[in-house]
């Protein structure tokens, strides 16, 4: 069976929260990405050689490793759930949204984990920051529900993960209060929730 190997805090959680709003069916298995050891104690480098989250193992044992592939891989085996149908005009534009996040949004919070940054270096990952906010929130956000169309999908997945992660690099939401209305409107959707839930009970499961 097609497996997801993902961290608890990583952006791999946006793809079990998108297999577990799809109900597709996977196994999926937490990795300690200091260790690089996987819940049922692997070596991690075995199963991806890049050592990160996520990687999805597909059942003739390809293995995809970058989060917007795994993130529509797992939506096409849903058609129309959490994505538009692959070859639409809706599709691009997600793709394009998910690009957004990946090439942009990602690093410029999520670089912010790093220990060894020197402060010079950090007020230059935050002035990036603050500009790619300010586009989420002026245009991609604004007043939308969803970031794309009119129900949630990967898309949304993807950035409400990367945007809780400014709670713990020091990155105020509060001057853009669409996108933080965003993030919390996100993170309580009952699937979101159930999907953490189970996300922090379940090291190694099924959906």
């Amino acid at each position: 069976m097609t497996k997801l190997y993902y961290t608890s805090t990583s952006c791999g959680v946006a793809s079990f929260i998108a297999a577990f709003t799809a109900n597709v069916n996977i196994q999926t298995e937490q990795v300690d990405i200091q260790t690089h050891l996987t819940a049922s104690g692997v070596d991690f480098y075995t199963i991806n050689s890049k050592g990160n989250v996520p990687a999805l193992v597909l059942d003739d044992g390809t293995v995809l490793n970058e989060n917007t592939a795994v993130l529509q891989y797992i939506a096409d085996q849903a058609p129309g759930t959490v994505a538009p149908l692959n070859g639409t005009t809706a599709r691009a534009v997600l793709q394009n949204v998910l690009s957004y996040v990946s090439t942009e949004v990602h690093p410029s919070i999520g670089g912010l984990f790093n220990p060894t940054l020197t402060e010079d270096v950090k007020t230059f990952i935050r002035g990036n920051a603050a500009k790619k906010l300010a586009y989420l929130e002026s245009t991609l956000i604004a007043n939308k529900q969803f970031v794309v169309g009119n129900s949630f999908t990967i898309a949304d997945s993807y950035l409400h993960i990367v945007l809780s992660w400014t709670a713990y690099v020091g990155i105020d939401l509060t001057p853009y209060p669409l996108t933080k209305s965003y993030l919390e409107r996100i993170s309580d959707l009952p699937n979101v929730k159930a999907a953490r839930a189970r996300v922090a009970t379940s090291p190694a499961t099924s959906i």
